[in-house]
């Protein structure tokens, strides 16, 4: 069964810009959320704080390379993730 949003904005007596305002909010800051698990996780599984850190760790062989690499490569990519997240949020007035 589908609901639309002029029925949700209806029955919340909120109108539909708002509504799709407040859906987008929510669903960047979850995604915001999500991406910080992710680097907690990371910093966790290899005792770091910064992804400099891991790169060192890698670099002096400190932990193996595999998957500690792959592991740098997604930590790369949450931030930029998280970046694109934090300016599109900032767009939603």
């Amino acid at each position: 069964m589908a609901i639309s949003i002029e029925k949700i904005s209806k029955e919340l007596e909120i109108p539909e810009d708002q509504l799709i305002k407040y859906g987008l909010k929510a669903f960047l800051e979850r995604e915001l959320i999500l991406a910080n698990e992710d680097i907690s996780i990371l910093q966790e599984r290899y005792r770091v704080k910064e992804i400099k850190e891991l790169e060192e760790k890698i670099k002096k062989k400190e932990i193996p390379s595999h998957p500690a690499w792959e592991d740098l490569i997604q930590w790369e990519n949450t931030l930029k993730q998280k970046n694109k997240l934090d300016s599109l949020l900032g767009t939603i007035v």
